[in-house]
């Protein structure tokens, strides 16, 4: 992935990594619940198989603007996407993301009533990328401990989307 572009590589990032925290505003706080997200590079959209009838689904009427959080510690893979949300009927999209997670929240299905999709446009993301083995980051944090300075090598991109 070292010579994929950055947008190129968020997209195989948030792929790869699968789960997103979602955060959307209840109110004037901020809620977040871990969600499994469906990547969608041709329309260029995240999407969330939920309930329509949901805290997440009101906070999304209400304020449209969201938060997702990927991580991925194995990887030392981080990604903060930023976009807007919206709630949305597609039963042939619903069918197409169906899966035994998806079954075991909305055993109702895809087809049912009560059954919908978040649909995420980012706007904006960043990412940090740390491709090192666990000794050489091991070795890097002691370095930094003693020289008081930050470890080299992570990659770091903003990636601007809409």
């Amino acid at each position: 992935m070292a010579d994929t572009n950055p947008e190129e590589k968020f997209w195989d990032l948030i792929d790869d990594i699968q789960v997103a925290m979602l955060t959307a505003k209840r109110g004037d706080k901020l809620e977040s619940r871990p969600m499994s997200a469906y990547v969608d590079r041709a329309e260029r959209a995240i999407f969330f198989l939920t309930k329509l009838e949901s805290e997440k689904t009101h906070e999304i009427e209400a304020d449209e603007e969201v938060n997702l959080a990927f991580v991925d510690n194995d990887d030392r893979t981080y990604v903060s996407v930023t976009g807007s949300a919206r709630v949305e009927r597609n039963v042939e999209k619903q069918k197409q993301l169906w899966g035994p997670f998806a079954e075991a929240w909305m055993p109702e299905g895809p087809e049912a009533p009560s059954t919908g999709l978040i649909r995420v446009h980012p706007t904006e993301a960043t990412y940090w990328d740390s491709p090192s083995s666990d000794a050489l980051q091991l070795f890097r944090v002691a370095v930094s401990n003693i020289t008081q300075t930050p470890p080299p090598g992570d990659e770091v991109k903003k990636v601007q989307l809409g």
